[in-house]
């Protein structure tokens, strides 16, 4: 295959929300940047087809409306995954720059009257989430990139991080299309490729009908793992409560607006689960409802007919900002949410932080640096980020650092030829093989495994029974057949994929407690334990290549000066 090289100061992996801010701040200090991203960075990532909301304190006057408020809310809603100070340095001091980004790239979050229309939902103490219409969000984003003189490389996968003396130094990958190889070196590496889907069994039968990206496989976890960075929180499960076989973003614009859940008998059931009903925690809503089927008392419904007209009228006009088959989804079904149930059930799992504030994957710093020396993250696939304001803030900020390292620490070291050779030969063998495996067949296999072992409930028998499962699936990996660069595009989210699992598998292993109920709840040890547990279980590559972990407390401001 035809190889490329190119040089940058900072190379970005990853073309959605946090991939391409962090373009923007590294441009705007004079760098050069390349992004890869294996779509079109137009319509890449998570809020590829739009989205409708952004959670912000804006200091309007009430008290929760305020930083310290957003800091406690994060503290309270996570505790044991957060870390305060990082959150603080990169959500809340680039808040107002990130509103600002908005502004500047013609997405504005406030109506044409410069008010906010604010909603509140998952236990917040007020309407934090703004809605707007994020329907061109990614194709300005992608505009200003290239206005900026950004270096796209459109449809190229990442297949690996490049590291030399302890220091990345770029990454290697391979087009879709053409199958050409690309070798990039640069100061400094952003790595910003959302969460972990497809993981699972989508209820569905589906694998790509995911409530989040499907084509968000955990790549930037998995090659920094590889690479020698630290992974945190990756040990916990993620769901939520979706259209029954449809798996379409939206839940939280209902809940927003004051939907109800009611079960088969016609009954409001969430007072039973948690105090604060409707307005609970995400995964209280998930697990109410997977108890009321099992109980019997099914279907589920979202019960939006209460709204007001105000409340409908805006309610049906955006759902479809974060997925526009939503709308043709409910008129083939022949439902007007102003007068007509929609059935709900669970969705898929998925590996990510436990709620809407508290990320999972790459463990970063204040200045979202990564264990390893010359690697940053960003977005949804860094330990401390979550969701579209989270992004925004943590791509502004890792832009900014990453830019930083580069200036300070000089030209990069050169990439080893033989490390990108070994990729390489790792990349194409597969198409060599012959084998009679579809990727397909494999990933069915995998998700059944993962599902089985790692989903609402898990224990240690669970563990042990998943360990040997991917010991033996993955004996079987050299029959997977991949005739076609998309294929191989497939089979490398499956390495990934893969590689997740393992992490997944080994944090949940070692954290002997139950931590936000189904996000990790083992039926071996049913309690929270804080006097042992409190903090992040660390996840490194060990000598032999897997996965070895490390507990690490986490000492909130409320602790200090105790016991």
């Amino acid at each position: 295959m035809q190889e490329h090289s190119f040089n940058a100061d900072m190379l970005i992996v990853g073309g959605g929300v946090a991939g391409l801010n962090a373009a923007l701040s590294a441009a705007e200090k004079g760098a050069s940047v390349i992004i890869m991203d294996k779509a079109v960075i137009e319509r890449s990532g998570h809020t590829a087809g739009g989205i409708d909301h952004f959670g912000a304190f804006l200091n309007t006057g009430p008290e929760w409306d305020t930083r310290d408020a957003y800091l406690t809310y994060t503290v309270n809603s996570s505790r044991g995954a957060t870390r305060p100070e990082v959150v603080e340095r990169v959500y809340c001091d680039n808040l107002e720059r990130a509103i600002v980004r908005f502004e500047k790239i013609g997405v504005p979050l406030h109506r044409p009257d410069g008010s906010y229309y604010r909603t509140r939902s998952y236990g917040q103490p007020g309407p934090w989430w703004i809605n707007f219409n994020g329907k061109r969000l990614k194709p300005s984003l992608a505009a200003a990139v290239r206005k900026a003189g950004c270096t796209v490389l459109d449809r190229v996968v990442t297949a690996d991080l490049l590291v030399t003396d302890g220091r990345v130094c770029g990454a290697v990958g391979f087009h879709i299309r053409s199958g050409e190889f690309y070798v990039v070196s640069a100061k400094a590496v952003t790595v910003a490729t959302g969460g972990t889907n497809r993981l699972f069994t989508n209820p569905t039968g589906l694998s790509f009908n995911t409530w989040m990206c499907p084509a968000n496989t955990g790549d930037g976890e998995a090659i920094s793992f590889r690479a020698g960075a630290a992974l945190a929180n990756i040990e916990f499960l993620r769901m939520t409560v979706v259209p029954s076989g449809f798996a379409a973003p939206g839940l939280n614009a209902l809940v927003g607006m004051g939907a109800k859940l009611i079960n088969g008998l016609g009954e409001e059931f969430m007072s039973r689960y948690h105090p604060e009903g409707m307005n609970s925690p995400r995964y209280k809503l998930v697990e109410a409802v997977i108890t009321e089927l099992k109980a019997r008392r099914g279907p589920v419904y979202m019960d939006c007919r209460h709204l007001d007209s105000e409340a409908l009228n805006h309610l049906v006009t955006t759902l479809s900002y974060d997925k526009d088959t939503f709308g043709d989804f409910l008129a083939q079904k022949g439902i007007d949410l102003r007068n007509d149930l929609l059935e709900v059930a669970p969705s898929e799992g998925m590996q990510g932080g436990p709620n809407e504030v508290c990320g999972s994957g790459i463990r970063i710093d204040e200045n979202c640096a990564a264990t390893l020396p010359g690697l940053f993250a960003a977005g949804n696939c860094s330990d401390q980020n979550r969701s579209l304001h989270m992004a925004v803030t943590s791509g502004i900020h890792a832009g900014v650092g990453a830019i930083a390292f580069a200036e300070n620490n000089g030209a990069a070291p050169r990439p080893s030829r033989t490390q990108v050779t070994d990729i390489r030969d790792r990349i194409f063998a597969v198409m060599k093989g012959g084998g009679q495996t579809s990727w397909k067949a494999f990933e069915d296999s995998l998700q059944r495994i993962i599902t089985e072992s790692l989903g609402p409930t898990r224990s240690a028998w669970s563990f042990k029974l998943a360990s040997e499962r991917l010991d033996r699936l993955a004996g079987w990996i050299d029959t997977v057949s991949c005739p076609t660069f998309h294929d191989l595009c497939r089979f490398q989210e499956l390495y990934n994929i893969m590689t997740v699992a393992r992490c997944m598998l080994a944090a949940a292993s070692y954290r002997t407690e139950s931590r936000f109920d189904l996000c990790h709840n083992r039926t071996d040890f049913p309690n929270q334990d804080d006097e042992n547990w409190l903090g992040q279980v660390n996840v490194r590559k060990g000598d032999d290549g897997g996965p070895e972990c490390r507990f690490v407390s986490v000492t909130y401001p409320e602790q200090e000066g105790g016991a």
